[in-house]
């Protein structure tokens, strides 16, 4: 036992980690700047490059020889860095390309990160803080990226507070934009907001699962917690965790690979001039890319868009109502829920309706996420469709075309209309769906369906004289009602406040009027990145404002709360007082 967790000591090297992270300086040497710093020649920060990773393979060569010679476990440590020398093989291979050589050594590098996140798992720190602090980390280093000359255009170069708004943006899924995506960046910042953006929607914690499960190591009960609380909904109960991890990582890749194949196809021919076209796609590869990140954008609910205008000037053409609302619906539905559908699904293929005794069925967590969203698609579209002819007037063909794609883009930041052009009654409507959001356990932001659901049921028992919340034959937990209540009054209270500050620094952005200013703030806390154009104005206050306002609906209130009481929280409480009742109405 103690050569085992000498072995795992081994394998989290911090000499190893110092050299991993010491290859980062020629690697963004070799990308980080239009022209090379000092004039160093690509061969000098390649060799540079080949010495570190030679070091690396010595110092893992050295510890598996000293520690066979001291007590026989080196086959432990051979098997825990199994991930490293799969990389250092693949490396080797391809030395004398700097740009596989780069790669290589990055993926050493988040192998040494993510073996000091899951010791730090493993030990006493609360589940939420790590969850925090986790975001914390990424948005400094994508900060960082962003920062660097060669990700804006020489003329555009980006302030810190920007780019940390970009990188706010992205990693939360929001969308909201300071400066156009497609000619504020270059395809380096591009690529470091499309990363940025996945590895936000596939959640921190679920990310370091699924590194746990490549380098094989055990995950204990606190380990398992943690990445339940970093679910959100802590549905990982519902699957083991090898299944779970496998399950988003099939699902969301598979999604936007299949996503990116149907838009390479389905732009408008390089014959069509359409006014949001990126300015760089020229060649097929370059087709392939703004496809990719596109799909990516979409499945994640983020909304950046590399196109001017987003999807405006697309608005009558069929790619973002047949293509671009799919990806997004099957984002905003939430893995449990595709989960179990998949489940019953294959299931019913198989001629199997009973498993381990139990009977193979959709449960009540998607029974009642895809009715509400149903019903909220009906009630959305009819309002917003309403407002668009009525007080915009809006050709009602256009109209309904619009209420359909704005409708379900409630948790995306794509429009094929600006919200400013939209009739009162649209945007009034978008702010109640902003801020409902999307499913549970998804990469939508918003209080999220099941939060709404539990809110209206318990009205209508309370209506009807029951004592208890009902749905589908099924009692709601009354723990599961008070937090449904907790997270929608912290929910209205970041909003509040949100808008309250932007009302108090940036009142002229709003003509003196709250609701561009509710609207900005209702669309950074439900992630959702549709804007009335005031985002990029915004004052360094506001700015700072809408940032925070991003970072707690993209973790959650409970979380950001939980994470900040479980600091202070010594002991739980050890006794109850008497029952009194008080005058309510």
């Amino acid at each position: 036992m103690i050569g085992a967790r000498g072995s795992e000591l081994a394998a989290s090297s911090p000499w190893r980690a110092l050299v991993a992270l010491l290859m980062l300086i020629p690697i963004l040497i070799d990308v980080g700047w239009h022209e090379r710093p000092w004039d160093l020649e690509r061969e000098v920060t390649h060799a540079a490059l080949g010495v570190l990773w030679i070091a690396y393979a010595g110092i893992l060569g050295w510890q598996v020889h000293s520690m066979r010679r001291r007590d026989g476990k080196w086959r432990n440590l051979l098997r825990i860095t199994r991930p490293e020398q799969i990389i250092l093989v693949a490396g080797t291979a391809l030395a004398w390309s700097m740009p596989a050589l780069s790669i290589a050594a990055t993926m050493l590098l988040v192998v040494a990160l993510m073996r000091f996140y899951l010791r730090l798992v493993e030990r006493d720190f609360p589940p939420s803080l790590v969850f925090l602090m986790s975001f914390v980390a990424l948005l400094i280093v994508g900060t960082a990226l962003l920062m660097l000359p060669a990700a804006t255009p020489r003329d555009q170069p980006i302030s810190p507070l920007d780019a940390a708004f970009t990188i706010t943006s992205a990693i939360s899924q929001t969308g909201l934009v300071v400066r156009d995506t497609g000619t504020g960046f270059t395809r380096l910042g591009q690529i470091v907001i499309m990363i940025w953006i996945q590895v936000g929607a596939l959640g921190v914690l679920v990310f370091g699962a699924l590194i746990a499960s490549f380098i094989g190591s055990g995950f204990g009960l606190r380990a398992t917690q943690t990445i339940a609380e970093g679910t959100e909904q802590g549905w990982t109960g519902q699957l083991s965790l090898q299944k779970l991890v496998s399950f988003i990582i099939i699902v969301t890749h598979g999604f936007e690979l299949i996503g990116a194949v149907i838009l390479y196809f389905a732009w408008p021919g390089a014959e069509e001039a359409w006014a949001g076209r990126p300015h760089d796609f020229d060649t097929n590869l370059d087709r392939a890319y703004h496809s990719m990140f596109f799909s990516v954008s979409a499945f994640c609910n983020a909304g950046f868009a590399t196109t001017t205008d987003s999807m405006e000037s697309l608005r009558a053409h069929w790619l973002p109502h047949t293509v671009i609302v799919p990806l997004i619906v099957l984002g905003s539905i939430g893995f449990p829920v595709l989960a179990n559908i998949w489940d019953v699904f294959i299931s019913r293929i198989r001629g199997i309706r009973v498993r381990d005794g139990s009977l193979i069925r959709l449960n009540l967590n998607t029974k009642v996420v895809l009715s509400t969203a149903l019903v909220l698609y009906v009630l959305g579209f009819g309002l917003i469709f309403l407002g668009e002819v009525a007080q915009a007037h809006v050709d009602w063909k256009l109209a309904l075309l619009d209420a359909h794609f704005m409708n379900i883009n409630r948790t995306s930041g794509f429009d094929t209309i600006a919200p400013v052009e939209m009739g009162l009654l649209s945007r009034l409507s978008l702010i109640a769906l902003m801020f409902v959001g999307g499913s549970p356990g998804s990469v939508a932001g918003g209080i999220k369906l099941m939060v709404f659901a539990v809110l209206v049921l318990t009205v209508w028992s309370t209506i009807r004289g029951r004592e208890h919340t009902t749905v589908f034959g099924r009692t709601i937990p009354d723990a599961l009602v008070r937090k449904c209540a907790t997270l929608i009054v912290l929910s209205l209270v970041t909003v509040m406040s949100v808008a309250g500050v932007l009302a108090f620094t940036d009142a002229n952005l709003g003509t003196q009027s709250l609701g561009p200013l509710l609207f900005e703030a209702t669309s950074a806390f439900g992630t959702t990145g549709l804007s009335t154009g005031i985002t990029s104005s915004l004052s360094f206050p506001g700015k700072i404002a809408i940032m925070v306002a991003m970072f707690v609906g993209r973790v959650g209130p409970l979380a950001v709360m939980a994470g900040l009481a479980s600091v202070a929280r010594a002991r739980r409480a050890r006794h109850y007082y008497p029952t009194e009742e008080v005058v309510v109405y």
